[in-house]
């Protein structure tokens, strides 16, 4: 599953994290009606008692294949809890539902955001009215992906091909037009018989269906977009 996507967990000051969610990958198999799972979030067992808030995001990507860390909530996953607090050497579980009016399609991705949310503490030394606060800004930050998997068949097409901006390579736009998702670790491009591997965009995030994605390869020629074929 690790060479399926990508992961990205960006966790904030990794050393003192507070919480762990468990797994970083969750697949739901719509082709079988798999539709809801679970994750698990802990603590260590020292630490005391952590507020955290999940919700779910669009996963998009840019035209490199990185994720775009700002992207909006979706209403396709509902995940319950939503807040909650985790307690010291405790395992919570929380359940991510499709809620769809319809069974998917096609394969989608969205990211599952975890964070410890931040907390206000009186001083306890001061007086109720009048205690300076201490205000606790979010220590940890999660990024998990949640994959749904219809078992169709992504399909790329090649829809241009130029010199890229520098003018040193040759920029290769991609698209995948079917309704499964297609893993670029591995992938070749093959150009007019001959096959190259080493180019800019592959092993990054799966191309899912819709998603153009751009490669840079260092070629002498620019070829036309039907003689851009692709294989593994």
């Amino acid at each position: 599953m690790l060479r399926v996507f990508t992961i990205i967990a960006l966790v904030v000051n990794i050393l003192w994290a507070n919480f762990a969610v468990e797994p970083f990958v969750v697949v739901l198999r719509a082709q079988s009606g798999q539709l809801t799972d679970w994750v698990t979030l802990k603590t260590n067992q020292d630490v005391r008692p952590v507020p955290v808030e999940l919700s779910i995001k669009q996963r998009l990507m840019d035209i490199d294949g990185k994720e775009v860390l700002d992207s909006p909530d979706s209403d396709k996953l509902v995940v319950y809890p939503s807040q909650l607090v985790v307690y010291p050497g405790e395992e919570t579980k929380v359940q991510i539902t499709w809620a769809g009016k319809a069974k998917p399609d096609r394969d989608m991705v969205f990211t599952l955001l975890a964070e410890e949310v931040p907390v206000n503490i009186p001083n306890a030394d001061k007086g109720a009215e009048q205690s300076p606060v201490t205000s606790m800004s979010t220590l940890v930050r999660y990024r998990a992906v949640v994959a749904i998997e219809t078992g169709k068949k992504g399909r790329l097409i090649a829809k241009s091909a130029r010199i890229d901006s520098i003018g040193q390579k040759v920029e290769i736009l991609v698209e995948n037009s079917g309704l499964g998702r297609v893993a670029t670790d591995g992938m070749n491009l093959i150009i007019r018989g001959v096959k190259y591997s080493d180019f800019v965009g592959m092993n990054t995030n799966s191309i899912m269906p819709g998603e153009q994605r751009r490669f840079l390869l260092e070629i002498p020629f620019i070829p036309k977009a039907s003689e851009i074929k692709f294989g593994y």
